[in-house]
């Protein structure tokens, strides 16, 4: 066997060895809180994943290695399988532990063990492992050694090849992987100094391995720490800010320069000379519109910052970290969780040291079993942060926008907030909101500034580069200064402080310059204006040309159907699930390629093979054409940011939130709602099915993977809108849907399982596309296989009794008694459309429940249960021999395929 290999196989044994012996060794018990035991069913699970992990890897790279004829080969092909059986024994014990509807729990493995062990057997099993152990250092051992004598036999032309690649091994190396580097240094001196020397060497390297595997696994266990604090566009809101207009917002850094008059509060609070005080939080606040985040990203971009706040602790590492509100982005993006896991992680990547202290729980699951894929709750966030910022060795400084968009209550936030902060005099923040009562109350006594009060010199610099840019206004200018100067006076003026306005504002009289105006004509214009947003955006609707308003009215409605409340079309008990990294929220992924389909007849895209693939230029042509509309249609209340960037597949935005609040709160909707034909939701399904058959994206094409995830998410939350209004109409473009995806993404179609594998195998070996991008299915219902199965699980009744209406027989899906048990246990509207049709019996229900010595009756039609005698009782997943056997199953048909490719590729 080759070296590569052998250090490889070696690596992998030692890890299994290393597990193993952890497991069942006494001082490797874990705290658990009062409320529950942390070795159950769920960690025994996770056990036997970890188990069939390292069996994999061992499997896989003993298939892979060449074998060879030489010693060192031939016992590490031993070792291996003894190893794997080792696996296997424990593999059955833990399938003999996880009884079905236990609900015994043990303080460690070890305790479990002793439950079906001997206690001889509990030790002959660790002096096994000691004895596997000192095996591989011998072979280890043994085989450098041949390789060291092997090297000082070579001629000098080749150990300079040697030192050529092993400095290309150095190279690659991670600068902090001590121990790897000393093993490659270890050769290289054996090179210079002869087998001896270079023997001694080996048992210094010998005794640093475990050391460095330590600090090796430490180090991946804080960046998979870090990593889970991360989620899906957790920097998204602050890209979308606008940056501040050129010489904007420079006052913040300024002293005062006005005396208030007597008896009369200062007209702000000195920001600057906050920064070095002792007073803990400075609140920003200021009329919907007046430029509250811009200004928060300024502070946060600004190079001054960090200096300043130099003079307040002086000696001390001061961190920054920042969290912008959303409230028409992601859940994560509105809540009280994502604002905590942002600043977290902001933070704790600066001292990656402090993770165990600040999250021993997770700290130690992660020892245990590998990982720990378990989502974030809000008590663990909180206390973590408490205990960071605690911390009085490190200085810290937030900035917090957008409170009043927090998706929660308002008056618990900000109670949390001055609790957390007024922890000592090294914890400084700045939050902006809306001037709601609620943070009236809180922040009364706070330094603070309203922004209304200081823009008017920002937005008059803001009006007059705009409008002077303009080679018209710039002539108007040159022959009646006077008038254009009293022009842009008015402008600023009637703002009332409120950039939004006056950005809309002028971008109105720009196009009046555009077709010819002339100033008593932009003076017309303006007085027409409304000075507040509402009637602003109203008016600006409101002198749409004619035959633009039927098509504004459809793009206005799309975009406000694809802003719908993911969480809230979740099932069952599981209505508020979040699942890390991307969850069934309330955002809009709406794309501009997507939304140049909506004028086109829904129906024609069911069926519709002939459209191909669209090539870039079409697709960019679209989406300029569609850019275009946007800006002459929905007059600069859409808008794509990223347009420069990402072009066809940007995401379509509200201007601002109090456009948003407008369209679907404000009376605009209804304004804008003129045909009775137009479904939003029927028409979006229908644009979805096009984008994806436009781009159809390979495996290796990235970007193109994640705008169809993004799409197929985008469309499975239409029809479940479609759904909850028991309307069937979504269901021929949900099968439309599943055979494009299917197609690009892999499923069930036509594939057939091996003659030595079972259905249950091919289930998982082949996933449904929706276990990609639904993160319920993903993480509740991983067996999902079919689209029958997704609709069972998510409860889509419409097409589950649209598909048995018309023969579909469930005895037939290799999923039948998975999706039996789940729908009994889970209690899903489907049961009732499998009851009424007869597929599911009240005997298999009563059959299914046995089990637990309870009955229970399902009411036909309605999927509930009923309290029978004096104890309620609930329809549990019994435990049958199939489910036992499922994972050794799955593990042996991976193999299966692993050794057809590795056959495939010697023959090739």
């Amino acid at each position: 066997m080759d070296p590569a290999s052998a250090f490889g196989l070696a690596a992998s044994i030692v890890q299994t060895i290393t597990f193993a012996s952890d497991l069942i060794s006494k001082s490797r018990q874990l705290h658990h809180s009062a409320q529950r035991g942390l070795v159950e069913n769920a960690e025994l699970a996770s056990i036997a994943r970890t188990l069939q992990s390292h069996s994999r890897r061992i499997t896989i790279q003993l298939v892979g290695a060449p074998m060879g004829k030489d010693d060192v080969g031939k016992d590490l092909s031993t070792l291996c399988n003894v190893v794997r059986d080792l696996c296997r024994n424990l593999l059955d014990t833990i399938e003999a532990l996880q009884k079905p509807d236990s609900a015994t729990r043990w303080d460690s493995f070890t305790q479990a063990l002793r439950s079906v062990w001997k206690e001889q057997d509990i030790a002959d099993l660790a002096q096994r492992l000691e004895r596997y152990r000192r095996q591989i250092d011998s072979i280890l051992l043994a085989s450098m050694k041949e390789q060291l004598e092997t090297l000082t036999k070579d001629t000098r032309d080749r150990n300079q090849q040697i030192e050529q690649n092993l400095n290309k091994i150095l190279a690659i190396v991670e600068p902090k992987s001590r121990w790897q580097a000393e093993l490659v240094q270890t050769a290289r001196r054996s090179l210079d100094s002869g087998p001896s020397e270079g023997l001694a060497y080996l048992d210094l390297v010998s005794a640093s391995l475990s050391a460095g595997a330590k600090e090796e696994r430490d180090k991946l266990m804080q960046r998979r720490t870090l990593e889970s604090l991360k989620f899906a566009d957790i920097r998204d809101r602050y890209e979308r800010i606008p940056v501040a207009h050129r010489k904007t917002f420079e006052w913040i850094f300024s002293e005062p320069s006005t005396s208030p008059p007597e008896g009369r509060n200062p007209p702000w609070d000195n920001f600057h000379g906050w920064l070095t005080s002792d007073e803990v939080l400075y609140w920003v606040t200021g009329k919907p519109g007046s430029g509250k985040s811009t200004l928060m990203k300024f502070l946060s971009d600004d190079a001054r910052l960090r200096p300043q706040l130099e003079g307040w602790q002086k000696g001390i590492p001061i961190h920054i970290a920042s969290f912008f509100f959303w409230n028409s982005g992601t859940m994560m993006q509105m809540s009280r969780e994502g604002l905590l896991q942002s600043l977290l992680h902001q933070t704790i990547r600066n001292f990656p040291q402090d993770i165990p202290k600040l999250f021993p729980e997770r700290w130690e699951y992660q020892e245990l079993f590998g990982y720990d894929s378990r989502p974030w709750s809000w008590s663990e966030l909180s206390q973590a942060f408490t205990e960071m910022l605690s911390d009085k060795t490190k200085a810290f400084f937030f900035i917090v926008d957008g409170l009043d968009e927090l998706d929660g209550d308002c008056s618990e936030m900000t109670s949390y907030l001055l609790r957390a902060f007024s922890q000592g005099p090294h914890i400084k923040a700045c939050v902006s909101s809306r001037p709601w009562l609620v943070f009236e109350d809180s922040f009364w006594r706070k330094p603070s500034l309203k922004m209304e009060d200081f823009t008017k010199k920002d937005i008059t610099l803001f009006a007059t580069e705009k409008l002077t840019e303009n080679t018209m206004f710039a002539q108007l200018q040159r022959l009646d200064d006077k008038s254009a100067r009293a022009l842009i006076d008015e402008v600023s003026g009637k703002a009332s402080g409120v950039f939004l306005w006056v950005t809309l504002v002028v971008k109105s009289l720009l196009e009046g310059l555009r077709d010819g105006d002339k100033i008593q004509d932009l003076r017309s214009r303006l007085d027409d204006l409304p000075p507040d947003l509402q009637s602003l955006f109203k008016k600006l609707l409101e002198d749409l040309e004619p035959s633009y308003f039927q098509q504004s009215s459809r793009i206005f409605q799309a975009v406000r159907a694809s802003h719908l409340p993911r969480a809230s079309i979740a099932v069952g008990e599981y209505k508020s699930i979040e699942v890390k990294g991307d969850s069934h929220e309330a955002w809009s992924s709406l794309r501009l390629l997507s939304l140049s389909f909506i004028d086109e007849d829904p129906e024609e895209a069911l069926g519709n093979d002939s459209q191909g693939t669209m090539g870039r230029h079409e697709q960019g042509y679209r989406a300029e054409v569609m850019r275009r509309q946007l800006q002459s249609r929905c007059k600069g209340l859409l808008e794509v940011p990223t347009f420069s960037t990402t072009g066809p597949e940007s995401k379509v935005e509200y201007l601002h939130r109090t456009v948003k609040d407008f369209l679907e709160e404000g009376g605009g909707g209804d304004f804008l709602t003129t045909e009775d034909s137009f479904d939003p939701h029927v028409v979006l399904c229908a644009a979805l099915i096009r984008h994806a058959r436009a781009i159809r994206p390979t495996e290796d094409d990235t970007t193109g993977m994640e705008s169809l995830a993004d799409i197929l998410r985008e469309f499975t939350t239409q029809c479940h809108w479609l759904e909850r209004q028991s309307r069937d109409v979504y269901v021929p473009y949900l099968e439309e849907m599943n055979k494009i995806a299917e197609a690009i993404l892999g499923g069930p179609g036509g594939d057939k399982p091996p003659p030595d594998s079972s259905q249950t195998d091919w289930v998982f070996s082949f996933p449904h596309w929706t276990r990609r991008v639904d993160p319920y299915v993903g993480r509740k219902a991983a067996r999902v296989w079919c689209l029958f199965d997704y609709a069972v699980v998510r409860s889509l009744t419409q097409y589950v009794r649209r598909q048995l209406s018309t023969g579909y027989s469930l005895k037939d899906n290799p999923n039948h008694k998975f999706l039996t048990e789940y729908v009994l246990e889970h209690g899903t509207q489907a049961m009732a459309e499998l009851l009424d049709l007869g597929v599911i019996t009240s005997k298999e229900i009563k059959g299914k429940s046995s089990g637990n010595e309870k009955d229970v009756e399902v009411e036909k039609g309605e999927g509930s249960t009923r309290e029978m005698g004096s104890e309620k009782t609930v329809a549990r997943n019994p435990t049958t021999k199939r489910e036992k056997d499922w994972s050794t199953s799955r593990f042996r048909h991976s193999i299966h395929q692993i050794s057809q490719r590795f056959s495939l590729r010697r023959k090739n």
